[in-house]
C-alpha cells in the first residue's frame, strides 16, 4: 500500500514535469519569438537614424556651400563697393 502511494506521488510529479518542461517550451518560444522582433526593431531604428544623419550631413554641406559663397561675395562687395565710391568722382569729374 505504501508502495502504491509512493508510486502515484511520482506519476502526479511526472506529470508536473512535463507540464512544466511544456510551459517552458513555450517560454522559449516566446522569448525567441520576442528577440526576433527587438532585434528588428533596433535594425529599423538603426536604418532610420542612418537616413536622419545622410539628410543632417547633407544639410550642413549645401549650409556651407552657401556660406562659402556668401563670404566670397561679401568679400568681393567690400573690396569693389569703396572702390567703386572712391573711383566714381573721378570717372565722373
Amino acid at each position: 500500500m505504501h508502495i502504491d502511494s509512493t508510486n502515484k506521488r511520482f506519476e502526479s510529479m511526472d506529470k508536473r514535469f512535463e507540464s512544466m518542461d511544456k510551459r517552458f517550451e513555450s517560454m522559449d518560444k516566446r522569448f525567441e519569438a520576442m528577440q526576433h522582433y527587438m532585434d528588428k526593431r533596433f535594425e529599423d531604428m538603426q536604418h532610420y537614424m542612418d537616413k536622419r544623419f545622410e539628410n543632417l550631413n547633407k544639410r550642413i554641406e549645401d549650409l556651407n556651400k552657401r556660406m562659402n559663397f556668401q563670404t566670397w561675395f561679401l568679400g568681393i562687395m567690400m573690396v569693389l563697393v569703396p572702390s567703386i565710391f572712391t573711383l566714381l568722382p573721378r570717372l565722373l569729374g
